[in-house]
């Protein structure tokens, strides 16, 4: 089985051979909520106990490579605001894409600090 990345889920594929040319076939299983991890009704009507399990143990291991990821994020945020902060004060940049970066950052900030004071880190 493999997965492709969707807007809005993860669509779950499973090869088959073809009977009448012999090669094989990608066919759609169901689907993975993208934001959830929760798999569909249909992806687990379609598949056996052990392909369940099999997608089940990927979704785990999807959780703990994102976890990774964000703590990777965080922890390096400090090192990514300084590079920006050094390509704003070089001035060598698009006018526009550098107020849509701007913009973009401002309002992540405002996330990022909500969060912080949710957590009663500030």
């Amino acid at each position: 089985m493999h997965y492709r990345f969707r807007v809005n889920s993860i669509q779950v594929v499973k090869s088959q051979p073809d009977h009448e040319t012999g090669k094989a076939k990608s066919v759609p299983m169901g689907s993975i909520n993208r934001a959830t991890l929760a798999i569909s009704d249909k992806l687990r009507e379609s598949c056996s106990p052990a392909e369940l399990q099999e997608i089940q143990a990927w979704v785990q291991r999807h959780q703990i490579i994102d976890k990774l990821k964000n703590r990777h994020a965080a922890l390096t945020l400090p090192e990514q605001m300084a590079a920006a902060t050094q390509w704003f004060e070089d001035g060598e940049f698009d006018v526009n894409e550098a107020r849509q970066a701007a913009d973009d950052i401002m309002a992540t900030l405002a996330f990022l600090r909500r969060a912080l004071v949710r957590r009663e880190l500030l």
